[in-house]
């Protein structure tokens, strides 16, 4: 199977070639038969006009899987002011209407949660974030007039609501429910107690939570999740949200785990799918070897458990929770492994399974 592979910016090429070094291994020593077809688009690629959104688009389009590292270059910025990369981003997420952002927040063994009361398996929960409306749908619709009114629209529609909320509750029937209580649970944030918009996203998801009787539906206000989430995360299975939102809250929830080096996502639909760390680029340290390689690695088996190759998925999240266990980590846990350290140790998990 042919894998777009986008190599992306700052430490992007680095941490993306940890993956096809593992990608490797899969194919040599476990018929994985993966074939990664590398791109290397970046911020530079746009300004140089090497690659247009839509031929970036169009391209991608050819692919039932991409493999995406890390976009985003601060300096380089759009007319309006935006990172141009974002272009990019967004532009695969709406332009391949992957509309279920899936992201695992999980304390992996050996992991310190800043959370110094909750230990591994404690932490184990899913945010689904609505990826194809809310308040980013208006980045390529956005108004900017005569440098005195910016106007944003966030869009809600039936559609999409129901679609996300079908995603959530079959996520959670799969899951084990909450560490606390084991119950299967979805827990819907908005702020409807302000916003029309929200009022008609949780009036939608209270309607799909209907035919899911053996799912609990909950609902809390944004602010009131984020306190939540610090000081009751045992109890969550699964959160479903609205773009924005979904973005902040995955960022908040990823340092209670540990930092965005460990948290890893999914862009999916019934047809295509994307697969990512949710860090950015890090241009500050890109070149010095010590980017964490995990979030990518983790990635890699997202994308590989939703080919249905589970056993691969499997044996890649294992070599890499080996790899922390014994003790190996990137200056960004407080370890002295390099990125290319870290993942050597990786590859010999899979060789030695």
């Amino acid at each position: 199977m042919d894998v777009m592979v986008i190599m992306g910016d700052g430490i992007g090429p680095e941490v993306m070639k940890a993956a096809l070094r593992i990608l490797d291994v899969l194919n040599d020593n476990y018929s994985a038969e993966i074939n990664p077809v590398i791109y290397d688009i970046n911020s530079e690629t746009l300004i140089s006009k090497k690659w247009t959104l839509d031929k970036i688009i169009e391209e991608a389009k050819r692919f039932k899987v991409i493999l995406k590292a890390p976009l985003g270059n601060p300096k380089i910025r759009s007319a309006e002011g935006t990172e141009l990369a974002l272009d990019i981003v967004l532009g695969l997420r709406f332009g391949l209407d992957l509309y279920a952002n899936i992201r695992p927040i999980r304390l992996l063994p050996s992991v310190i949660s800043p959370l110094r009361y909750f230990g591994p398996g404690s932490i184990d929960y899913v945010i689904v974030r609505e990826n194809s409306e809310g308040l980013y749908a208006s980045h390529f619709g956005g108004l900017i007039l005569r440098d005195e009114l910016a106007i944003d629209v966030q869009t809600i529609t039936r559609k999409g609501t129901e679609r996300i909320a079908e995603i959530a509750f079959e996520l959670a029937r799969s899951r084990k429910g909450a560490p606390s209580d084991g119950i299967k649970k979805v827990l819907c944030i908005d702020k409807s107690n302000v916003l029309k918009s929200f009022a008609f996203f949780r009036k939608i998801f209270s309607e799909v939570a209907k035919r899911y009787s053996d799912v609990e539906a909950e609902f809390m206000y944004a602010d009131a999740a984020a306190q939540y989430m610090i000081l009751h995360p045992d109890r969550l299975d699964v959160i479903v949200t609205e773009n924005m939102f979904g973005d902040l809250l995955s960022d908040l929830a990823a340092a209670t785990v540990g930092g965005l080096g460990l948290a890893y996502s999914a862009n999916v639909s019934k047809e295509a799918g994307m697969f990512e760390p949710v860090h950015g680029s890090a241009i500050d340290i890109a070149g010095k070897n010590i980017a964490n390689p995990v979030a990518m690695l983790l990635s890699l088996s997202m994308m590989l458990s939703w080919l249905n190759m589970k056993n691969l998925a499997e044996l890649v999240e294992g070599a890499v929770i080996k790899a922390l266990e014994s003790g190996h980590a990137t200056p960004d846990l407080g370890g002295k492994d390099t990125t290319t350290s870290f993942t050597e140790f990786v590859i010999s998990n899979l060789l030695n399974n």
